[in-house]
């Protein structure tokens, strides 16, 4: 992935993120309530992943049966090879945030329709556990790294060409964290487990699928709820809640087709002990576009925020003319389309 690829995918995730911010301050519907700074969390979250993913400069790859996730120390970097592991570290950290980060979302927003589960789950000071959740999972998924998939001999051994073909380095001048899932016996060319792989990748696969759940059971329970409530609520706060909805269906389709699908496609390669280099420059490339895209639903289906979009970026002459217009038009229908007047009326 080019410096160039990554550097507008985060001038555009800043702009549009930081858009955002100042929407969800001063735009949201007074119906929004507490959701607004879930909103914000999620906002701010994708502007420091911008920042961060930009200067780390982490390059993924997989060969054979191992992955690897690494940045090159040069020599002139004012981070020493230990620091620049824990940049690694970090940025893995913020990857596994992101695995339950709409689960929150999804979870609160079945709250604010079911009220008794609302007053249960999300509601007081429960509803600050919903923060905490993406927290809770980032250090997990950083656990995980630290101690199943740090780098060792093993792993130096078996990707030093890889390093060496890729960027033109030695392995120790790199960080990385990776593991590799088979140990290949050289004598008889049999295969076997390399535990620390798998249960690292274990716990992986148990906090990407239970994000999932979350997001896939509440979000058709909302839309169960939504069907049921249609003639219930009122229309204004029926209709936000359906704007919310449905923009939050889209910001986690983003990322399950530029993150999920990707990352999993990532670590089924080397399980499977396939060679599949494409998957690697797809993952990375994938990952810089998702801040830059996930603020885009907001923009085009919560009513508010569209208007305010639109209103902050037309010309206001265009505006006053077509105002202007349009007034005009309404007065000269009137004219043939209201027949009689109240003088009219009298007159008959």
């Amino acid at each position: 992935m080019s410096s160039t690829y990554q550097l507008i995918c985060t001038i555009i995730s800043f702009i549009l993120n930081s858009f955002l911010v100042w929407l969800i301050l001063t735009r949201s519907p007074q119906q929004t309530g507490k959701y607004k700074w879930l909103m914000m969390y999620t906002t701010c979250f994708e502007i420091f992943w911008g920042a961060f993913d930009l200067p780390a400069e982490i390059i993924a790859h997989s060969v054979g049966c191992a992955f690897i996730v690494f940045r090159v120390n040069d020599v002139d970097s004012l981070l020493s090879s230990d620091t620049s592991s824990w940049v690694v570290l970090v940025y893995t950290a913020i990857f596994g945030a992101s695995m339950a980060l709409f689960a929150s979302h999804f979870i609160y927003r079945y709250g604010s329709i079911d009220s008794n589960f609302g007053e249960k789950y999300t509601s007081g000071w429960k509803f600050g556990v919903l923060f905490f959740i993406p927290v809770i999972t980032g250090i997990w998924w950083a656990t995980v790294v630290r101690v199943w998939f740090w780098p060792n001999q093993d792993m130096d051994d078996y990707t030093r060409e890889l390093i060496m073909e890729k960027v033109g380095v030695g392995i120790q001048n790199i960080s990385y964290i990776g593991a590799k899932f088979y140990n290949k016996d050289g004598l008889n060319g049999t295969n076997s487990l390399n535990q620390p792989a798998w249960i690292g990748v274990s716990q992986m696969w148990f906090m990407v699928i239970s994000s999932m759940i979350c997001v896939f059971g509440f979000g058709t329970l909302c839309y169960l709820r939504l069907s049921n409530q249609l003639s219930i609520v009122s229309s204004a706060a029926n209709n936000l809640q359906v704007q919310f909805f449905y923009t939050l269906v889209l910001q986690t389709a983003i990322p399950l087709i530029l993150m999920h699908i990707p990352i999993t496609i990532y670590f089924l390669c080397p399980m499977l002990d396939l060679d599949f280099d494409f998957a690697s420059s797809f993952v990375a490339s994938t990952i810089a576009l998702y801040p830059a895209v996930d603020p885009l639903p907001s923009f085009l289906i919560i009513k508010s925020y569209r208007q305010a979009t639109i209103g902050k970026f037309r010309p206001k002459v265009y505006l006053k003319t077509r105002q202007n217009s349009f007034q005009d038009f309404s007065a000269h229908c009137s004219f043939y389309l209201v027949p009689s007047t109240k003088q009219d009326q009298q007159s008959r």
